[in-house]
C-alpha cells in the first residue's frame, strides 16, 4: 500500500454530479480527487432522458422554487456547453376532455416563460385547432385533437456533458480516475474521516489519499456506500425508482419535435424524443429495491409504454 498526496476534496462517483463537482471545486483553486469504479457516466448519468429542462411538470404541483431553479441552471448550462446543451422544441397536444384544457395550459406555459426570466430558447406558442396542430406535428392522432402548444426545453448528450466536465476538471488540476473503487475511509482517533483508501479493480493496486473532506456523489449507490463506509443513518437517504426508456427506429415515429403526453394507463407525463436515428419513449417511474448494478428493463415495463405511447 502507498500513500499520496493530501488532497482537499475527494469525490466518489464519476456521474455529472461527481464530475461536476470536480470541475467545481477546481474552479475554485481547490486540490481535488475524483474515484470512480467504473466509467464516467457508466450509471443513471448515460441513462436519462437526454434532457436538460426546466421541470414543467413540477407546476403543476405548485412547486415555483424547484421550476425556477432548474430554468436558471439550464440557462447555465446553455451558456458553458452550447455545443452540447441544444434548444428542443416540444409539443403538448390537447384532446377533446384534457385536464387542463388548451387555455389553461397556456396560462402553465407562460408562468414557465416567466420563471425562466424569458429567456428559454424560444417563448412558447399556442396552436388552436386540429388543423394548426397537425401542421405542427403531422404524427399527432386527429380524432378530438383540439389544438396543441410548443414550447422549449434543451436535449443533450448526457455522457459526453459528464466526460466534458471530468476533462475541464483535470485540465484545472484535479486528479481524476476511472476504475477505481474507494473501500473504506480512513479516520483518526476522533472517528473524523482523515482519508480513503481505494483500490485500482485493473490492477489490484491499493493506496490511501488524504483529504480534508470527501463528497459522496455516488447517486443510487449512496444508501449502500453510507452502509459500507459505517457513516450513521437512522433511515434510508433514497426513494429509489426505475426509469425506462424504450428506443425505436426514427421510421417507427419519424417526429419533427418532442412530445409531451399523458399516459391514458396512469395519466402520468411521458416524453417522446427524437434522438438521432432513434426516438426515445418513455419515462416508468416504479420502486426499486435490488442492486443499482443490475437494474434492467422488464417485461412489465414494455408493455407499460408501449401502452402509454
Amino acid at each position: 500500500m502507498t500513500a499520496s498526496p493530501t488532497y482537499d476534496i475527494v469525490v466518489i462517483g464519476g456521474g455529472i454530479t461527481g464530475a461536476g463537482i470536480a470541475r467545481d471545486a477546481a474552479l475554485r483553486g481547490l486540490k481535488v480527487a475524483l474515484f470512480e469504479k467504473g466509467d464516467y457516466a457508466s450509471g443513471t448519468s448515460s441513462k436519462s432522458s437526454k434532457l436538460v429542462h426546466g421541470g414543467l411538470r413540477y407546476l403543476e404541483h405548485g412547486e415555483i422554487g424547484l421550476v425556477f431553479e432548474s430554468v436558471s441552471e439550464r440557462r447555465v448550462q446553455t451558456r458553458v456547453a452550447p455545443h452540447l446543451v441544444r434548444p428542443l422544441p416540444f409539443i403538448i397536444p390537447i384532446y377533446k376532455g384534457a385536464k387542463p384544457g388548451l387555455e389553461l395550459m397556456n396560462v402553465g406555459l407562460w408562468i414557465y416563460d416567466s420563471l425562466a426570466l424569458f429567456r428559454s430558447p424560444k417563448l412558447h406558442r399556442t396552436f388552436r385547432g386540429t388543423k394548426a396542430a397537425l401542421e405542427l406535428e403531422p404524427q399527432l392522432k386527429p380524432d378530438g385533437l383540439r389544438g396543441a402548444l410548443e414550447y422549449y426545453d434543451c436535449a443533450t448528450d448526457d455522457a459526453r456533458l459528464v466526460l466534458e466536465n471530468a476533462i475541464d476538471a483535470v485540465n484545472l488540476g484535479a486528479a481524476c480516475h476511472t476504475y477505481t473503487e474507494v473501500l473504506r475511509f480512513e479516520r483518526d482517533p476522533d472517528r473524523r474521516i482523515r482519508g480513503v483508501v481505494v483500490r485500482d479493480r485493473l490492477t489490484g493496486e491499493t493506496r490511501t489519499i488524504t483529504c480534508r473532506a470527501v463528497v459522496l456523489a455516488a447517486g443510487a449507490w449512496t444508501d449502500e456506500m453510507i452502509r459500507r463506509f459505517e457513516i450513521p443513518m437512522d433511515r434510508p437517504l433514497l426513494r429509489r425508482t426505475k426509469g425506462v426508456h424504450i428506443v425505436l427506429p426514427r421510421e417507427r415515429l419519424p417526429l419533427a419535435r418532442a412530445i409531451t403526453l399523458i399516459s391514458p394507463v396512469d395519466q402520468r407525463v411521458m416524453f417522446a424524443i427524437p434522438w438521432r436515428e432513434r426516438t426515445v419513449l418513455g419515462t416508468t417511474d416504479t420502486d426499486f429495491t435490488g442492486s443499482a448494478d443490475e437494474v434492467a428493463a422488464d417485461a412489465e415495463d414494455v408493455r407499460y409504454l408501449c401502452a402509454s405511447g
